[in-house]
């Protein structure tokens, strides 16, 4: 399959974050913390011109951890892929782009709340859980998931970025 991941804005992330991880809320009410700030990154992976998934990193401590290294650590939001390009590659493609992003802003981890569905998903991509699964009201089980990220993790996504500027 032939994708292409850009940079997209946060507004243009909403209709998928609605689309697929809430469609119970209205895609205006999709604004995250960090999502407009300077640093936080936004990409849409297109497949024939269409935007097929969404992820975001944003500066953003882990709950519970320590407040000195919280300027370290981001977020990995609003990850989302249409269901049918699901478990094509897509998905992974976008992680390792943010995960290149965190390791070029001087970030020491990457985490996330990931759906316990998704929790293989993500272990295969380096993420490890802490703490206990936890109901998120509408959206259900969940995991916290991390992974430290190095200097070496500038070039991870390097494949994948061809259209990012």
């Amino acid at each position: 399959m032939t994708y292409e991941i850009r940079l997209i804005t946060a507004d243009q992330t909403r209709p998928l974050r609605h689309k697929v991880l809430r469609p119970h809320q209205r895609p205006e009410e999709l604004v995250y913390p960090g999502d407009h700030e300077p640093m936080s990154l936004h990409v849409g992976c297109f497949v024939g011109g269409d935007l097929a998934g969404i992820a975001s990193a944003v500066r953003r401590p882990m709950p519970g951890e320590p407040a000195e290294p919280a300027e370290r650590a981001w977020q990995l939001r609003g990850m989302a892929v249409l269901p049918e390009f699901r478990r094509s590659g897509l998905g992974s493609a976008m992680v390792r782009v943010c995960i290149s992003h965190v390791a070029g802003h001087g970030g020491a981890m990457l985490w996330c709340n990931a759906r316990t569905p998704a929790a293989r998903f993500y272990r295969n991509l380096g993420f490890d859980t802490k703490g206990e699964e936890f109901q998120v009201p509408v959206s259900g089980p969940h995991f916290v998931m991390w992974r430290g990220i190095s200097p070496g993790d500038r070039s991870c996504g390097a494949a994948d970025t061809k259209s990012l500027s």
